[in-house]
């Protein structure tokens, strides 16, 4: 019997930590704890006779899901005038696997988390619950709370102004890796008259040793560089790649069309 109450009063303590957690780290008040504490339960952590413990792994799924639209619908309503490159390469830096385990640790996940994965050998594990958290909220308090919930930790956690610097010239970065690479990147501009007298539109090819990697259309000449540039990145990604495209798999997350460049642009080194 006292061996019970103790049970009870850990049981108690435990749901009291979790409550707070939840209510700090995202503003919600859970009613149906069980489906926080498997979002928070890696499959290292159920025991051999307790096949019937349901882990993570279905919530972290939904929760992916659930993330990429709300980070999709973010980028698309801040930013109306930038293209598809931009908006891939922005999603990628907030939903990477580095970022969102970064922002697990920000929220303190691993004092909650139920993992028996070796210290050190845990890279994904904190994202991935905190993927199945957002899974969680969003199967009980429906897709608006856990949008609301999802945009306001990530607002607050990071500055997208100071992202979007870190993408706008891709053109430096282009001909940084071309440098580096000693590959010969070369912008050719060209002007079409306007439409409808509406100004000039100036068209951008990007060659890289002689070869058309990529073209761009825009009101200034600056504008179509930049989306020659992008559209460079993501040809390079696809030959890199063999023509794969994006691919999920259990995860490998996209890290936008340019990873190939960035990898090894100064200052984007492993």
């Amino acid at each position: 019997m006292i061996r019970s109450l103790l049970l009870r009063a850990r049981a108690s303590a435990e749901d009291r930590r979790l409550l707070a957690w939840v209510k700090r780290s995202f503003g919600l008040r859970p009613a149906d704890l069980a489906l926080y504490k498997q979002a928070l339960r890696h499959s290292s952590a159920v025991p051999e006779d307790r096949p019937d413990l349901p882990d993570n792994e279905r919530l972290e799924f939904l929760g992916d899901a659930i993330l990429d639209a709300v980070v999709g619908s973010l980028l698309f309503e801040r930013y109306p005038k930038e293209g598809e490159g931009f908006l891939t390469r922005m999603r990628s830096k907030l939903v990477s696997r580095q970022q969102l385990s970064e922002l697990a640790r920000r929220v303190d996940i691993g004092k909650v988390m139920e993992s028996n994965v070796t210290r050190g050998h845990e890279t994904s594990v904190p994202g991935n619950a905190l993927e199945a958290i957002f899974g969680a909220i969003y199967l009980e308090q429906g897709f608006e709370r856990a949008r609301k919930a999802i945009v306001k930790l990530i607002t607050s956690q990071y500055d997208l102004r100071e992202l979007e610097k870190e993408d706008r010239d891709n053109k430096s970065r282009l001909l940084e890796w071309g440098q580096k690479h000693r590959k010969r990147v070369d912008f050719h501009i060209t002007e079409e008259g306007g439409r409808g007298g509406r100004g000039k539109t100036y068209l951008c090819e990007v060659k890289v040793d002689g070869d058309v990697r990529g073209s761009g259309r825009g009101p200034s000449k600056k504008k179509a560089e930049q989306e020659a540039a992008d559209a460079a990145f993501r040809t390079m990604e696809k030959r890199r790649s063999g023509g794969r495209g994006r691919g999920r798999g259990k995860r490998p997350r996209a890290e936008g069309a340019d990873r190939e460049a960035s990898r090894s642009a100064p200052g984007r080194d492993e």
